[in-house]
This record gives structure tokens, sequence and C-alpha cells, in this order.
């Protein structure tokens, strides 16, 4: 009954307020909801980042691993962003976020899923990933008849203050880790780390000094035993200073894990 009820609401919905695509602004009435808000055909458009950079120092590196000489200064082992920052995504994520529109998580995590799959040599961070995944050969993708004798991976979403948590009703991350995680067989916890402080948001910051002012000390890892000796992947929209990511990184390694990469839609 419940489900009848939110479909008849959703269709009255989209006759007041059709969804039309963020990037050619057309209703693709064809299409399922969720595919709408970035349509087959500006999804094929998007360029996937060809090249990823450190962490730290922002310069060129192999699969976005940290360099060794930045190490001293972030707690990151790598960082992977799908895609390069433009107004497109600006949008898309303004509209994920604060228009609560919950279905861009849909395409922007498979457009994650698709840089995972598509960069053209395995790299640390699909080493991560990948640690569960099988697929048919006929596909042409990762191939594994079983599951790797590997460390254990877990995709932790970056947490949400409770506070800002009631005013969005979701935590933004955690649905971009839940649709990765059941494609690659990963688990996802969004109970192991916490944010404590309940900062202001990053995108309101005058500087980088004062990001990484605002973000330092506001997350907690409530269970170690759970992430201790395993690989984290920490999920995220946008990157811009990588601040955010370092500081669940700092948490994270205090709690024994043995790798901490961070992965977004897309880096300024």
């Amino acid at each position: 009954m419940q489900k009848i009820i939110s479909q008849t609401f959703g269709y009255f919905l989209d006759l007041i307020f059709p969804i039309r695509c963020l990037g050619c602004g057309k209703n693709r009435e064809d299409l399922a909801s969720r595919e709408r808000w970035i349509c087959p055909d500006c999804f094929a458009k998007i360029v996937p980042r060809n090249e990823q950079v450190c962490p730290a120092c922002k310069e060129a590196s192999e699969g976005g691993r940290t360099h060794g000489f930045c190490r001293e200064t972030s707690s990151l082992d790598g960082l992977w962003a799908a895609a390069y920052y433009d107004d497109f995504f600006e949008k898309a994520v303004h509209d994920f976020k604060f228009k609560f529109i919950r279905d861009i998580s849909f395409p922007l995590s498979e457009l994650m899923i698709k840089s995972i799959l598509e960069t053209p040599e395995f790299d640390d961070l699909q080493d991560v990933v990948l640690a569960n995944y099988s697929k048919d050969e006929e596909e042409g993708l990762y191939l594994d008849e079983k599951k790797n004798a590997k460390t254990e991976t877990i995709l932790i979403p970056v947490p949400l203050h409770r506070k800002r948590y009631a005013e969005r009703g979701f935590n933004q991350s955690y649905l971009l880790a839940k649709n990765i995680g059941e494609r690659f067989s990963l688990p996802v916890r969004e109970d192991v780390l916490l944010r404590t402080k309940n900062t202001k948001p990053q995108s309101k910051t005058a500087n980088q000094a004062e990001r990484w002012r605002n973000i330092a000390g506001a997350f907690h890892c409530a269970k170690p035993e759970e992430v201790s000796g395993k690989n984290i992947v920490v999920v995220d929209d946008i990157c811009t200073t990588s601040a955010t990511l370092d500081e669940c990184a700092k948490e994270l390694k205090k709690s024994g894990a043995k790798k901490v990469w961070g992965l977004v839609v897309a880096r300024k």
C-alpha cells in the first residue's frame, strides 16, 4: 500500500514539476526518474578525468597515489576523482545537496563506477575497490573466479553531523557509496566514522587554511575494530583541498586502517 501511495504521489509530482535533464533540459518521460536528471545522451558527453593528482600537492600522480614526499602532510594513500569539476557538476551537486534531489545520486555514482572500470590500467584504487568484484570475461571487465585473497575493503561515506542530517534528511555521500557498494559487492558502513563537530560548510570558508582549521578534529571512529587491518575507501561528492577526506583518513589510520583512499565525483 505504501509503495502504491509513493508511486501515485510521484506521478502527480512529475506532472506539476517535470524532471528535466540538468544538461540539455529535456524531460525524458521514457526513462526512470533517477535516469532523467542526467539523460543518457548528456551522460555520454561527460569527459572522464584522464589523469589523477596527488591529494596533497595536486601535482600529477599515477593513479592518484599520494607522493612519497607528501606522506608527511597527508594521511590519504591516494585520491580518485571521476571527472573534472565544471559548471555542470557544480549545479548537479548543488541540486543534489541543497534542493534535496536524492535521485541525482544515481548518475553521479554511475559516473564514478564507469571511471573505475574504464581506466586503461588497473591501479592501486582499483586493486582495493575491485577486491570482491567478479564479472563475465565476455564483458571485457575485471575477472576473478573467486573472491580475491586480499585485505577486506569497506566503503565509508563522509559523515554529516546529526544536525545537518536532520536538516537535509539524507547523507549525499552515503547514497553515492551505497550504489558503488552494490555494484562492487563491498560493504558500506555509516556507523563507523562519526562527525562530532557541527562545522560550517567547507564551501563557506574563506581560504585553504581556514578549511583545514574548520575540519580539524571533526571526526571520531566509533568502531575501531571494524576498520583495523582493512582497506577503506572514503566516499564524497566534491573535493577542493582534500582537507575533509584527509581528516577522515587521519582518524581511520589512528584506528588501525591499512590503507585509506578518497573517491569523489569531481575535484576542483
